[in-house]
């Protein structure tokens, strides 16, 4: 190989790393900006492995919560409960005695 072969070689492998660097760096400075909004995701609120391509996963929305089987390729819900929009908990009041 010639020497200016390697040569365009090596810069371009520069270039690349320094570029990917950059991005790398605005990612990590900017990258939260991009995922503050929670409103309308799906949360995971809880995952069970069966086997090895094989899980459970309760799942939650601002107005469902659903029990999901997943197998490789294929998924089937089991479960889903309608729960309404979702609304700040109430504070247990004081304990009645009877």
């Amino acid at each position: 190989m010639e020497a200016g072969a390697l040569t365009n070689i090596a810069l371009s492998l520069i270039l690349v790393a320094g570029a990917m660097f950059v991005f790398f760096q605005f990612l990590k400075r900017y990258g939260s900006h991009f995922t503050e909004a929670n409103e309308g995701q799906i949360r995971v609120i809880a995952q069970h492995r069966m086997a090895l391509k094989s899980q459970l996963l309760l799942i939650e929305t601002d107005t469902h919560t659903s029990l999901i089987a997943v197998s490789g390729d294929q998924i089937a819900p089991i479960w889903t409960d309608v729960t309404g929009p979702k609304r700040p908990r109430a504070e247990p009041g004081p304990a009645h005695d009877q």
